[in-house]
């Protein structure tokens, strides 16, 4: 690494350079795909959060819209932890992170070292450097000796971002009925419109109204669209 791209990071002002130096000092020391998100506060939705990454823009839109950031091990971790993770398949021990994972390698994310940020601000992210090379144990010891040198791009990473974030205001709240609430709720927890009626002692026509009401409400067409909408909001929790 050149320290004067240490000083260009800092000194950038054009968010493309900016960018552009952040993967290309990852892939000097043999890491392909970076991604860079954090966030003003951990109690911000992950929507919101300042991202950039080379990572292929179709994973990343399938990411963003199946709320795969609620899936993620690799998250939960940096939210509960200030150590790097070598994540492996190992990591992804649920039918749902398997899913994902499995999706996520034909992208060329099979394995990788996330960073957890926790800044003096209360700002939380976490930066993730990829390589195919630690999918192979005869290369994995020498990549993973690298972690000092990661967690100094992270570091300047992070403090140079300062000036570039403009965090995302949040969404509207969308305000539910008590029984829309209840309909969501159920919904989340996987119960069909037929079940939540026999919960809710009514009828299915009438849970069906309820999830259209709640469709309209969050714009989406889909009731897999709504959980996902009332998880990003915060209206719901898992």
């Amino acid at each position: 690494m050149k320290y004067d791209q240490f000083t260009g990071l800092l000194e950038a002002t054009n968010e493309q350079n900016w960018s552009d130096t952040v993967f290309s000092m990852a892939k000097n020391i043999g890491f392909e795909q970076t991604l860079f998100a954090v966030l003003k506060s951990k109690d911000e939705p992950i929507e919101n959060a300042f991202l950039r990454s080379n990572y292929s823009k179709d994973w990343r839109s399938t990411y963003d819209n199946q709320g795969l950031g609620y899936v993620d091990p690799t998250v939960t971790h940096c939210l509960k932890s200030n150590i790097p993770l070598l994540w492996t398949p190992d990591c992804f021990k649920k039918p749902d992170q398997q899913n994902m994972y499995e999706e996520a390698t034909s992208y060329g994310l099979k394995t990788g070292i996330i960073f957890p940020i926790h800044g003096p601000n209360g700002e939380f992210g976490m930066m993730s450097f990829v390589s195919e090379h630690l999918d192979n144990p005869a290369t994995q010891k020498d990549m993973v000796q690298s972690m000092p040198a990661l967690a100094i791009i992270r570091d300047y990473v992070f403090e140079s971002s300062k000036k570039f974030l403009n965090y995302h205001t949040p969404e509207t709240q969308i305000a539910l009925t008590p029984r829309e609430n209840e309909v969501i709720h159920w919904s989340v927890a996987g119960k069909s419109s037929w079940e939540i009626s026999k919960i809710l002692n009514c009828s299915e026509s009438t849970i069906n109204f309820h999830l259209s009401n709640i469709r309209q409400k969050f714009n989406v067409n889909t009731k897999q669209q709504a959980i996902i909408k009332a998880l990003k909001l915060g209206i719901i929790q898992l």
